[in-house]
């Protein structure tokens, strides 16, 4: 497939809403609607799996706006400060929705947020020696209960999530990479 052309059949203010249209290698002609951030620098996003020094996973009950419920998601954000490195936006994200602090940050993957919707990327860190020092700073639109599970207990609380509240899948998947890789 290639694309043919693309043109913003909405504008926000931070975000785009774009129809692009392509070709199929079979001459066919299409076109897609997706969702462009205008808001970012870089790939997109960044998420932290931090790991307390008392071998603890820090997760959040986050509520999000789009889907009306809480989402036990890793701390994470938007790429958002021109000139800041993602690992700088990790621990920064980090620090501010969690009170936690990361000396060491270690790439684990970038992967696409939804591939079907928009072109966003997130970048994972692995956080081996988080440390709560205290200070957090919540944005607006942030409603999130910070949860620390012990990582021998990830499995059961993952199947018995609090009520009112739904799971996103790239917990159990980034988890399970870094079980491979020997990180946790």
């Amino acid at each position: 497939m290639r694309i043919t052309n693309r043109e913003v059949a909405f504008d926000g203010k931070y975000l785009q809403v774009v129809r692009k249209y392509f070709n199929t290698d079979m001459g066919e002609e299409g076109v897609w609607e997706a969702v462009e951030r205008k808001n970012i620098y870089g790939k997109g996003a960044v998420v932290i799996v931090a790991l307390t020094r008392k071998g603890e996973l820090i997760l959040e009950r986050n509520w999000r706006v789009p889907l009306e419920s809480f989402v036990i998601q890793f701390p994470a954000g938007l790429t958002d400060r021109e000139g800041e490195s993602e690992e700088e936006t990790a621990r920064r994200e980090l620090l501010e929705e969690t009170g936690y602090r990361a000396e060491r940050l270690i790439p684990i993957i970038s992967v696409p947020i939804s591939p079907v919707l928009t072109s966003t990327r997130s970048t994972h860190f692995f956080a081996p020696d988080a440390e709560f020092v205290g200070k957090r700073e919540k944005e607006i639109s942030e409603e999130i209960e910070v949860l620390t599970v012990p990582r021998d207990k990830i499995s059961d609380f993952l199947l018995n999530l609090p009520q009112d509240t739904e799971l996103d899948l790239r917990v159990p998947g980034i988890l399970w990479i870094l079980e491979k890789r020997g990180l946790i």
